[in-house]
């Protein structure tokens, strides 16, 4: 009998234990999903801010924006450590503490089963002052959120988001064609015109490109040999015709470059790693991304990125946007196209077919797919000189298409991607 209730004292003992075990552990788990949603809920309003910044600042500069946020102060008074929600007699969030004065960048936000803020001030790195000055000069950011769910937990966390500038600068002619020795025909169509005058006269005033640009003297010389000197097309660059509108970009003096204040050609389109990595960076913003040589452009007429890896044909009606093709770039005479049109890979431009098509941007045209003419493959940006192949433009059509410079156009299909994360923590 003693053993037996002994044995009893034992069993009740490790059942007692087990079910203090198992209600801990319910509550460590419900603890642990309570934690997660709070931390869901801050990177949800991490995310909810950085989207906001993004469709409100564009392109820009954050300094205007900092400016805002900072206070009647003019600096930032963020103390992480001091954030905490205010709430109103019935237990709904209608502050931040811990910010000073500063304006908070999205104030308390339902979502889900709980709410979220979030703070935006200058990143830890920047100069004369870090995250309290309302100066950018590194275009970078940081934005911090703070969550409560309905069970109490709260969870704080940052990102610093950069401002990406994907294109260095405005293409400098109406046909840019980068590397040694470019080959360029600009047809026999004696009504054919090449125009570096902005938007054909209708831009801003007194803008003017040259019609063709290259890189280094021999290069322009290069390009000159594919003019028709008679019975050929027109090229027009306000009072400059002929081989006055080619010019070399390389040489600061040229007086159409001084008279547009042009400061030279950014090194990402004279170094052939740096022009590779801009390829791929905008494959990786690009709104479509199709492989040759038929591609269905998007429908609306403005502000897309369309990535062709390999050939592409462009038939009628045409299109719109900022399009990057790597391998050889089929154009119908009798399409038209508005924005920039990148023939970076193969570099090969070929115009086909008579028409009056209008291509109203800019053109650039590299070629930096290495000896094996495929881009994309081991040895790119390893032929020719320093990386670079021959560039070809090639307008084999006849007709009266026109081939103009616009800024107009350039701008409206501008890549504007969302800001990138390069640092985030928790807590």
């Amino acid at each position: 009998m003693v053993v037996a209730i002994f044995v009893l004292f034992l069993l009740a003992v490790t059942g007692v234990s087990l079910m203090f075990l198992g209600t801990t552990e319910a509550k460590m788990g419900r603890q642990s999903t309570h934690v997660k949603k709070a931390f869901y809920l801050a990177e949800a309003g991490e995310e909810f801010a950085r989207t906001a910044l993004w469709l409100a600042n564009g392109p820009n500069s954050f300094t205007d924006d900092l400016i805002g946020y900072a206070g009647g102060n003019g600096v930032f008074d963020l103390a992480v450590d001091d954030l905490a929600f205010v709430y109103n007699a019935q237990g709904v969030p209608t502050g931040v503490t811990g910010i000073g004065d500063d304006s908070l960048f999205a104030g308390p936000t339902i979502f889900g089963s709980g709410w979220y803020a979030a703070v935006l001030t200058n990143d830890p790195a920047e100069a004369g002052g870090g995250i309290t000055t309302t100066t950018d000069t590194n275009n970078l950011v940081m934005l911090t959120s703070i969550s409560v769910s309905k069970t109490g937990a709260s969870e704080v966390v940052q990102a610093i988001v950069q401002r990406r500038e994907i294109l260095p600068q405005l293409p400098p002619a109406t046909i840019t064609m980068l590397g040694p020795d470019p080959d360029f025909q600009g047809g026999a169509s004696n009504v054919h015109e090449y125009v570096g005058d902005d938007c054909g006269g209708r831009g801003i005033p007194g803008l003017i490109v040259p019609v063709v640009g290259a890189v280094g003297d021999d290069a322009e010389l290069s390009a000159e040999e594919g003019i028709r000197e008679r019975n050929g097309p027109d090229y027009t660059s306000g009072s400059y015709t002929a081989e006055e509108s080619f010019v070399d970009l390389s040489d600061s003096t040229d007086p159409m470059l001084v008279s547009n204040n042009f400061d030279g050609l950014s090194d990402t389109f004279t170094d052939c790693e740096k022009l590779h990595a801009l390829v791929e960076t905008m494959r990786e913003v690009a709104d479509v991304i199709c492989s040759g040589p038929s591609c269905a452009f998007p429908s609306t007429l403005y502000s897309n990125v369309i990535f062709v890896d390999g050939d592409l044909e462009i038939n009628p009606p045409g299109g719109a946007g900022t399009l990057i093709v790597t391998g050889e770039l089929r154009y119908n005479g009798r399409a038209s196209w508005r924005g920039m049109i990148y023939v970076f890979g193969q570099g090969r431009f070929v115009h086909q077919g008579s028409g009056n098509g209008l291509i109203s941007g800019a053109i650039m045209v590299a070629d930096i797919a290495g000896p094996d003419d495929i881009y994309g493959t081991a040895d790119d940006c390893s032929g020719g000189d320093d990386g670079f192949s021959t560039a070809v433009f090639d307008m084999s059509g006849g007709g009266n298409a026109t081939t103009q410079y616009c800024s107009a156009d350039i701008h409206a299909n501008m890549p504007n991607p969302p800001y990138k994360i390069v640092n985030f923590r928790q807590g």
